[in-house]
């Protein structure tokens, strides 16, 4: 799948859909089969989903580590100097770990898209 969703729908606890709009998506955390989606409002949902399906569907979040999906608009800082406590900080103030692996990657997408190393 090579489209990019500009809003997924999932359902809400009494079973209603409801459509988010990809920018107000911080990040997705995997979970076996299936991945939390959390907003910008605190507020999140559970999707049937996989992290790499999601992936799939959002090609412009980036992942930093096997669980974790993020968005880059929301990126407010960065630390990559140290192999094995790399992490980023989104606007919520949630710091995500950033797996050793993937450090190189990321520090690539964020020169090209301007964002601050410290």
């Amino acid at each position: 799948m090579n489209t990019a969703r500009t809003s997924i729908k999932v359902r809400d606890r009494r079973g209603r859909a409801v459509t988010i709009a990809a920018k107000q998506i911080l990040f997705f955390e995997g979970w076996s089969n299936y991945s939390r989606i959390h907003l910008n409002n605190q507020s999140g949902f559970v999707s049937s989903y996989t992290l790499k399906e999601q992936q799939e569907y959002h090609p412009t979040f980036w992942r930093i580590s096997r669980s974790h999906l993020v968005n880059p608009e929301h990126i407010v800082r960065l630390d990559l100097n140290d192999m094995h406590n790399s992490w980023v900080e989104l606007s919520d103030e949630t710091r995500l770990s950033v797996s050793r692996r993937r450090v190189k990657s990321i520090v690539m997408l964020s020169k090209y898209f301007s964002l601050p190393l410290p």
